[in-house]
Parts: structure tokens; sequence; C-alpha cells
């Protein structure tokens, strides 16, 4: 997963914000996402690539472009891996 690559949310996967909180569901599994994470999850459009969420992240959170894309390819590993997203290469 590179800075260029692009995520998109899979079909099948929800979220809900309940009582200041972010869940992913997709079949059996949930997950609890941190304010960044969901931050980040709700960026995920097809069209934006981690770059450019990172981008947005860096401006929200007033930390180094670099730091933020490193923290998001972490993250999108994660639910990669999780399937509950895909990602392409742009």
């Amino acid at each position: 997963m590179t800075p260029d690559t692009v995520p998109s949310l899979k079909l099948d996967t929800r979220w809900r914000s309940f009582r200041g909180k972010v869940f992913i569901a997709r079949g059996d599994q949930a997950f609890e996402l941190s304010e960044v994470a969901a931050f980040v999850y709700k960026r995920i459009d097809g069209n934006r690539s981690i770059r450019q969420i990172g981008e947005e992240l860096a401006g929200e959170y007033d930390i180094p472009v670099d730091e933020a894309v490193s923290d998001i390819v972490e993250l999108l590993t994660d639910l990669a891996s999780a399937g509950v997203i895909d990602v392409k290469s742009a």
C-alpha cells in the first residue's frame, strides 16, 4: 500500500455513530474506531488517495503530512486485512 493507493468501502460494510463513537460492521465482525480512524474512514470514497486523505488529516489535527500518511497506511492495512475495505493502486 502506497500514498497513491485509493481505498474504497465494501458495499456490505456498514458504519454507525452511536453516543459519540463510530462502529463499522461486516457480517459478524464489528469494530470501534478511534476519533482519528473515524475521520479517515468517513473520507474513504473510492476517489481520494491515501495521500489526499492524509493531507486532510494533517490539516485537521496539525500534524506533518508524512506522519498522517504513514498512520493511514497502517490503519488501512488493518482494515483491508479485516475485509472491511478494498484498495487499488492509482
